[in-house]
C-alpha cells in the first residue's frame, strides 16, 4: 500500500513512529511556566517601615507597620532606640 493511503496512527503508542514509545502528552498553555525572568537587576530599595512608639501605663512599646515589635520598656529611651535599630535594617 503506498504512504499516502496508510492509516495514521491514533495517539498512543505507535503515534511517534516506534512501537515502544508513547509520546509526550501535551500541555495546556495556561499551564505553562512562566517567562523567564529580564535581565534587570535586583530592585535596591527596601520595604518602608512606619514605626510608632506608643506608652501605656509605665511601659513603652515600638510597633512597626511590617508586622515587628519591640518588648515593653519602661524606659522610653530605650523603646526608641528599638525603633530606630529596626528602621535602619
Amino acid at each position: 500500500m503506498p504512504s499516502e493511503m496508510r492509516p495514521r496512527p491514533q495517539a498512543g503508542q505507535g503515534a511517534t513512529g516506534c512501537p515502544d514509545r508513547v509520546p509526550p502528552a501535551r500541555r495546556d498553555p495556561a499551564l505553562s511556566d512562566p517567562p523567564p525572568p529580564t535581565d534587570r537587576p535586583p530592585p535596591t530599595h527596601r520595604p518602608v517601615h512606619h514605626v510608632d512608639v506608643t506608652e501605656t501605663g509605665s511601659f513603652c512599646t515600638a510597633r512597626c507597620s511590617c508586622g515587628w515589635y519591640a518588648p515593653a520598656r519602661r524606659s522610653r529611651d530605650r523603646a526608641r532606640r528599638d525603633a530606630a535599630e529596626h528602621s535602619a535594617g
